[in-house]
C-alpha cells in the first residue's frame, strides 16, 4: 500500500509527516506575536477567521534557532479538530512511498527519541525521517524530543 507523506526540512534534516495530517501550506507571514507565549510559539496565524498557534519545529526538534523569514513556511496540521501551524525551513515535496519502502523495526535516528519516529525511508541518496508530529506537539513543552 502507498501513502503520501509532506517532505520537508528542518536544518539539514530532511523530515516527512502524513498528507493526510495536513491541512495547508502557507508562507510565514502575517503571523502576530504573543509576547507571553513561551519560546517555541512563533505567534499566531489568522487562517479563514480560525486562529492557529505557529510552533518553531525547529526549537521543537533542537535545532538552533535562527531568524524566520517569508522564505520558510508553515505548515497546518490538524487532528480532533485542532489545528497547529509548525515553522519549518522549507517544504520539498509530496511523496508517494510504498509502506515495504519503510524500516519501522528497531528505528534509531542519532540524537532524537525514537517514540518520536514512526519510520525512516531512503529517498535516493538521502535519508527522510517519518515523524509522529502529533507525539512531537504533545510532549511537554520544556521537554525536547532530542535524547
Amino acid at each position: 500500500m502507498k501513502r503520501k507523506y509532506v517532505v520537508f526540512r528542518v536544518g539539514d534534516g530532511q523530515f516527512g509527516i502524513a498528507l493526510e495530517e495536513v491541512v495547508k501550506v502557507v508562507r510565514f507571514e502575517n503571523v502576530v506575536d504573543v509576547p507571553t507565549a513561551p519560546a517555541y510559539v512563533e505567534g499566531v496565524l489568522n487562517l479563514g477567521g480560525e486562529v492557529v498557534p505557529i510552533l518553531n519545529l525547529r526549537m521543537r526538534l533542537s535545532v538552533p534557532r535562527l531568524g524566520v523569514n517569508r522564505q520558510h513556511r508553515v505548515i497546518v496540521v490538524e487532528r480532533d479538530l485542532r489545528r497547529f501551524g509548525l515553522l519549518v525551513d522549507a517544504v520539498r515535496d509530496i511523496l508517494e512511498l510504498d509502506e515495504e519502502s519503510i524500516i519501522t523495526e528497531a528505528i534509531a535516528v542519532p540524537g532524537m527519541k525514537s517514540e518520536y519516529v514512526v519510520g525512516i525511508a531512503k529517498i535516493q541518496d538521502h535519508l527522510l525521517v517519518l515523524l509522529d508530529i502529533f507525539r512531537i506537539l504533545s510532549a511537554a513543552p520544556a521537554s525536547s524530543v532530542a535524547r
